[in-house]
């Protein structure tokens, strides 16, 4: 009498490095398309920062007839007031000859943790949003002007 064995089943060797290898594939066009579309969504965090610290300074103007360069006089902790989920951290840039602080201001919003690939954010006094799409720290290149 003689012994039969089982039929044998499963995956080679082969079969299984092909869909590691297909996963692989698959994670990395996924994955960068990803952290994009989460960059893209903390970038509203920097907006209600931008908005906000615009309000206070507007507040600001209407009681003290000036802007004020000191987050800490609109009522923020700091000098560099952070965004509500911390991926951004603010400030009033310094006035110039071309915009001074007694009329107008420049917000700004710089990114922070896995938020600085998306570039700074700024809000200007006469509603212009800019925001550094080549990360090159200038919010002054072609197409650089808008938020989105």
């Amino acid at each position: 009498m003689q012994m039969q064995h089982p039929s044998q089943a499963g995956f080679t060797l082969i079969e299984l490095m092909v869909v590691v290898v297909v996963v692989a594939i698959l994670a990395s066009i996924a994955l960068p398309t990803y952290q994009e579309q989460l960059r893209k969504g903390r970038r509203s965090d920097g907006e209600a920062l931008l908005l906000d610290m615009s309000g206070r300074l507007e507040r600001y103007f209407y009681a003290n007839g000036t802007f004020t360069v000191t987050p800490t006089e609109l009522g923020f902790g700091s000098n560099t007031p952070e965004s509500p989920e911390d991926h951004y951290k603010g400030s009033v840039n310094a006035p110039t000859l071309g915009c001074p602080i007694a009329t107008c201001y420049v917000l700004r919003a710089d990114p922070q943790g896995s938020q600085i690939p998306d570039g700074i954010m700024e809000l200007y006094s006469n509603g212009a949003k800019r925001r550094d799409k080549n990360e090159d720290n200038d919010t002054s290149d072609v197409g650089e002007d808008s938020w989105h």
